[in-house]
């Protein structure tokens, strides 16, 4: 656990579908709601994640649906309704051991990565979970082992943990906890000045700022062996908002770089913030012409204008600080 995180434990959970037991530490799922042709539950509770890690000890049980050998013990990410989007990584699902999978409204159930055949997984065998989430990067360990890692198609909207289970039979569930860490923003811009500087006395000390809560970061800043263009690339996977700066060199001379990056970044449907300097910027090329840009004078009173602007446009794009999204 790093020094910026926090720990939480959930204190209320609320079934949502099935049959639900909570006593002693433990949340249990009992089986289905009746006679349904889709045996499954989903179980909410109190806790948000907005990057970090989930903890749970899962044992699976006999699934008599005749679905699969075991019933299924998942962890639930991004949560608002079971009508809505949300991921879920754990412990069975798709007749493997380990999966991260995806509910999507117009698509139902779908697996996005799966590993190990389900015979492996032993009746009432207590494992022990953690699926983290950093930006749109999903990671599943079981007991100490790293086993899956997916980079989700688009960011997940909303925060709540819950869990999932599939199968008419029992999923055990205990020792939940969620490890809470700061997300983080990247920041795209040419590595000079006076775009270093902003993004120094500006933008990092503001994205620190609760409820934003975001590490800053940008390219000049990244250090050790490896493709550079590969690292900003997991940078901006890892990011939960990616800010382009896009101020040109001179009127013609937009920087390539910071093109390339920005595209990357939409088309993992990423939230971005464009900046740029309103004195040197008279016309955006064509194909981003129709975003909407964070204009800024680069003066002192221009600083402060540019500060309140770009905490109105964070606090637009995220999510609230309850998690919820309400």
């Amino acid at each position: 656990m790093s020094a910026d995180s926090e720990t939480q434990e959930a204190r209320n959970w609320a079934p949502i579908v099935g049959r639900w037991s909570m006593e002693s530490g433990h949340v249990r799922y009992l089986g289905p709601q009746g006679d349904t042709m889709r045996p499954y539950g989903i179980c909410a509770s109190d806790v948000d994640l907005g990057d970090g890690s989930v903890f749970a000890r899962v044992s699976v049980g006999e699934d008599r649906s005749g679905e699969s050998r075991f019933t299924v013990g998942n962890i639930v990410l991004g949560y608002r309704s079971e009508e809505q989007r949300y991921v879920m990584a754990g412990l069975g699902g798709w007749h493997r051991a380990y999966t991260i999978g995806e509910f999507e409204p117009s698509l139902g159930w779908r697996a996005l990565a799966t590993a190990g055949v389900e015979e492996n997984l032993s009746l009432g065998q207590q494992y022990s979970l953690r699926v983290s989430l950093t930006g749109q990067r999903v990671s599943l360990a079981v007991d100490g082992v790293h086993v899956l890692e997916h980079v989700l198609e688009k960011p997940l909207r909303w925060k709540q943990v819950g869990l999932f289970a599939f199968g008419k039979g029992e999923t055990d569930f205990s020792d939940f906890s969620v490890d809470q860490r700061p997300g983080k923003l990247f920041v795209v811009m040419p590595l000079c000045e006076p775009y270093k500087q902003l993004h120094e006395k500006v933008i990092a000390p503001l994205a620190k700022q609760k409820p934003f809560d975001l590490d800053a970061q940008h390219a000049g800043q990244m250090f050790g062996p490896g493709v550079i263009l590969r690292d900003i690339e997991q940078s901006i996977v890892d990011a939960k908002v990616v800010i382009a700066e896009l101020t040109p060199a001179s009127e013609s001379e937009f920087n390539p770089n910071v093109f390339y990056e920005l595209g990357y970044a939409h088309a993992l449907g990423k939230p971005t913030i464009l900046l740029a300097e309103r004195e040197r910027v008279n016309r955006l090329p064509f194909d981003i012409s129709g975003f909407r840009v964070l204009f800024y004078n680069n003066t002192i009173l221009g600083t402060k204008q540019f500060e309140e602007e770009l905490k109105g446009y964070l606090e637009a794009i995220l999510p609230d600080s309850s998690g919820n999204g309400a």
